[in-house]
């Protein structure tokens, strides 16, 4: 989600895209918390980092449920089975900051990232090696951060 925009549009995308959890870093809970009223499907949210106990008695009356990352992620198994995916299947979705009315989405399937991810770890875009640290300064929800991320994982390079 865009921190920067306003409550009633990060409200609107959370619902039109059926988000169901969302994780956020502590430090932009202040940014989200006018916007969890607009958001009814919510069903967790996950933060990241020390929220305040002003926050998380406010999460807790407009949210079901919260967890803290760490506690989230150390509580999984260290193993995965890899489901099978149609590569035309979501992967991911962003939204424009909704200057001509209500913000829209765009699905990237999962093909169109993988693709995107080889095209830019050639040399004639960004080359991104298993040599590499990358510390990606677009954020996700601008064109899911020119698929940076996805390119530095897909090449092993140190993804900060």
């Amino acid at each position: 989600l865009n921190i920067r925009l306003t409550p009633e549009q990060l409200g609107y995308i959370a619902s039109h895209a059926g988000d169901k959890i969302i994780i956020v870093d502590a430090s932009l809970l202040d940014t989200l918390l006018p916007a969890l009223p607009l958001m009814p499907e919510l069903a967790a949210l996950v933060i990241a980092g020390d929220p305040t106990d002003a926050q998380l008695a406010e999460v807790s009356r407009l949210v079901p449920n919260e967890i803290a990352y760490e506690q989230l992620v150390n509580s999984q198994p260290t193993t995965f089975a890899w489901p099978v995916l149609d590569e035309h299947s979501a992967a991911a979705m962003c939204y424009t900051s909704g200057t001509t009315g209500d913000p829209k989405g765009v699905v990237y399937s999962h093909r169109s990232v993988y693709l995107h991810a080889l095209a830019v770890c050639t040399a004639n875009v960004a080359g991104i090696s298993s040599r590499d640290r990358v510390l990606p300064i677009v954020p996700m929800f601008h064109v899911n951060a020119w698929g940076i991320p996805y390119a530095s994982l897909m090449a092993g390079a140190t993804l900060i």
